[in-house]
C-alpha cells in the first residue's frame, strides 16, 4: 500500500473512530436463499422485514409542512451496505459517507425490489410502491420481437404511481434531478435526465433537446461537458453542485452510476469498484459544500441510498434459447423473430416469461416444462428456481409472468435467442437476484435537518424511503404502500 493510501486510510478512520469505533471483518460472501422449485411459497423472498408495517397501512407520522426544508435524495448505485459498515476493513477512504452516518442513522441493510435491478428500484425509491404497482417492472420493458433495439424504461409517463416531484408539484414546491432514471419528459423544474443512444458525443445533442430549457446551457457555461452516459460521476456531480448551490429547489434528486459499471466490469470488492466508490465519495463531498456554499446546511437533509447490492458472477443462462428449442418462439435464419407464444425479461439474477395468450393453459404447461418447471432435475444449470405466476404477484414484481426464474449462485440471465442456452458470462458482478440474499442488500444513510440521530437502524424496506421523504418536506405520497420511518424523523421536523 503506497504512502498516500496510507494517509488517506488515516484521515477517513480518524474523522469517525470515535463514533463508530472497530469494525468487524467484511462479510464472507452470502449463501443466497434457498428456494425448493418449482413450489417455493414458504422460502420465495419478500417476507416483511422486521419492523416494517405491512403495505397499504397508513402512516404513522403525518407530514408537517411547517419547516421549509430542502431534501438531496443521492442514490449510489450497487453500493452495498458492507462498503460503509465495514468501510476499514475493505481499505475503503469514504469520509464524506462516513461524516453522515456519524451526523444522523444509517441502514445496516435495505431489502429492496423484485427483481433487484436499477430502473424498478429507483422508481420505488420516489413512490414508496412496488414494481407491479409503480409499472416499471425491469430495466427494459417487455420486447419479445426485439425490435425495441436495447431501449431502456427511460420515459416518466410509464410510471403509474403517485411520485415525489408530483407530490411536490401539487404542494407548490421545486425538484431538480440529476441523471435520475425513469424521468425523461418528468414534471421536475430542472432535470438533467438519463438516457443515451450511441454513447458517444453526438448523444449530447439529445440531452440537449430533453434537459429543461436553459439549463443545458447554463450547465455547459459552467462546466463544459454535458453529464451523459457515456461520461463519469465528476460530470454528474457538477450538475449536482449547479442545483444544488443555484437552483436550491425542495427536492433535489442525484443519481451517481460509476460503481455498477465497475463491479459489472470488475466484480464486487474489488479494487476498481473500491476506487470508484472513493471518487464517488468525493463528488458527495462536493454536494455537501455545495448545500453549504448555499447556506442552506441548518434546514437540508442528506438521504444517501442505493438500489441494490452486487454478487460475484461467471456464467449466462439463456431462457430464450430453452423457447426457441422448444417452439415457442421462431426464427428467420438471419436471427429474426417471425413469431412468438412465450418471451423473456431478463434482469440479472432473475428472469420474466410471459405468455402471447396468458389465459392459454396448455401453452403455459409447454412452457413450463421446456423449462423445467414440472420436474426439477429437468431445470437448465444455473437456473435456482422456476416460480410460478403468484409469486411475482405476492412479491410485487413482474406484473402478469406465467413464470419468474431465480439464478443459481454465479450465473445470471441473458435475453438472447442464439448461442449456448450456458456460457462464460462477460461481466464479473451481477444483480437482480432475490431482495433477501444478503448479497442484493441496499444502502440508505440519513443526515441532517429533521434526522434524529441514533443507532443503527437495522434492516429497513426500501418501499419506506419515499414515505420519509415526503414526511419530510410535508407531502404525501398517494400510492406509498407503507408509512415512513417514523424513529429517524425528529419531532422539528
Amino acid at each position: 500500500m503506497d504512502l498516500l493510501r496510507c494517509l488517506r486510510l488515516l484521515y477517513a478512520a480518524s474523522a469517525v473512530a470515535l463514533v463508530l469505533g472497530c469494525e468487524p471483518s467484511p462479510p464472507a460472501a452470502a449463501t443466497p436463499v434457498p428456494y425448493a422449485a418449482p413450489t417455493v411459497a414458504a422460502t420465495a423472498t419478500g417476507a416483511p422485514v422486521a419492523s416494517d408495517p405491512p403495505p397499504g397501512s397508513a402512516p404513522s407520522v403525518a407530514p408537517q409542512p411547517a419547516v421549509a426544508r430542502h431534501v438531496v435524495l443521492v442514490s449510489i448505485d450497487g453500493m452495498r451496505p458492507d462498503y460503509y459498515t465495514h468501510a476499514s476493513s475493505y481499505g475503503l477512504a469514504i469520509p464524506n459517507l462516513r461524516a453522515l452516518m456519524q451526523r444522523g442513522r444509517y441502514a445496516e441493510a435495505v431489502i429492496g425490489t423484485w427483481p433487484t435491478v436499477t430502473y424498478p428500484a429507483h422508481t420505488t425509491l420516489v413512490t414508496g410502491a412496488r414494481p407491479n404497482r409503480h409499472g416499471i417492472l425491469a430495466n427494459r420493458p417487455f420486447d419479445p420481437t426485439y425490435k425495441n433495439q436495447g431501449g431502456w424504461n427511460w420515459y416518466a409517463e410509464s410510471i403509474k404511481a403517485d411520485t415525489l416531484w408530483g407530490a411536490l408539484h401539487r404542494a407548490g414546491k421545486t425538484t431538480g434531478a440529476v441523471y435520475w432514471p425513469v424521468t425523461v419528459g418528468a414534471a421536475i423544474d430542472d432535470n438533467f435526465p438519463q438516457i443515451w443512444r450511441a454513447k458517444v458525443d453526438e448523444d449530447d445533442k439529445l440531452l440537449r433537446a430533453l434537459i429543461s430549457p436553459g439549463l443545458a446551457e447554463a450547465y455547459a457555461k459552467a462546466y463544459g461537458a454535458l453529464p451523459a452516459e457515456h461520461r463519469t460521476d465528476h460530470e454528474r456531480g457538477n450538475a449536482a453542485e449547479l442545483l444544488v448551490r443555484d437552483r436550491r429547489h425542495d427536492l433535489t434528486l442525484v443519481y451517481f452510476t460509476d460503481l455498477d459499471e465497475a463491479q459489472h466490469e470488475f466484480g464486487p470488492g474489488s479494487k476498481q469498484a473500491k476506487d470508484t466508490l472513493e471518487r464517488i465519495d468525493g463528488e458527495l463531498g462536493r454536494v455537501v459544500r455545495a448545500i453549504d456554499a448555499a447556506g442552506d446546511s441548518a434546514r437540508t437533509a442528506v438521504v444517501v441510498v442505493s438500489d441494490h447490492g452486487f454478487s460475484p458472477v461467471k456464467s449466462v443462462v439463456r431462457p430464450a434459447v430453452l423457447l426457441r428449442e422448444a417452439g415457442l418462439i421462431d426464427v428467420t435464419p438471419g436471427g429474426a423473430v417471425k413469431s412468438w407464444r412465450a418471451g423473456v425479461v431478463a434482469a440479472g439474477g432473475m428472469a420474466a416469461i410471459y405468455l402471447k395468450d396468458p389465459d392459454d393453459a396448455a401453452l403455459r404447461e409447454q412452457v413450463g416444462k421446456a423449462l423445467g418447471a414440472d420436474d426439477e432435475r429437468r431445470m437448465s444449470p444455473g437456473i435456482r428456481a422456476v416460480l410460478p405466476r403468484e409469486a411475482s404477484e405476492r412479491e410485487g414484481g413482474f406484473a402478469g409472468a406465467a413464470f419468474t426464474l431465480v439464478a443459481a449462485p454465479g450465473f445470471e440471465f441473458d435475453g438472447g435467442l442464439t448461442g449456448p442456452v450456458v456460457g462464460p458470462s462477460g461481466d464479473k458482478g451481477a444483480h437482480g437476484y432475490p431482495p433477501e440474499d444478503a448479497d442484493m442488500h441496499a444502502s440508505l444513510i440519513v443526515a441532517g435537518s429533521g434526522i434524529r440521530p441514533g443507532p443503527p437502524l437495522g434492516r429497513v424496506s426500501m418501499l419506506r424511503i419515499a414515505p420519509t421523504v415526503a414526511a419530510l418536506l410535508g407531502v404525501t405520497l398517494a400510492d406509498a404502500e407503507t408509512p415512513p420511518l417514523a424513529e429517524v424523523l425528529s419531532d422539528s421536523r
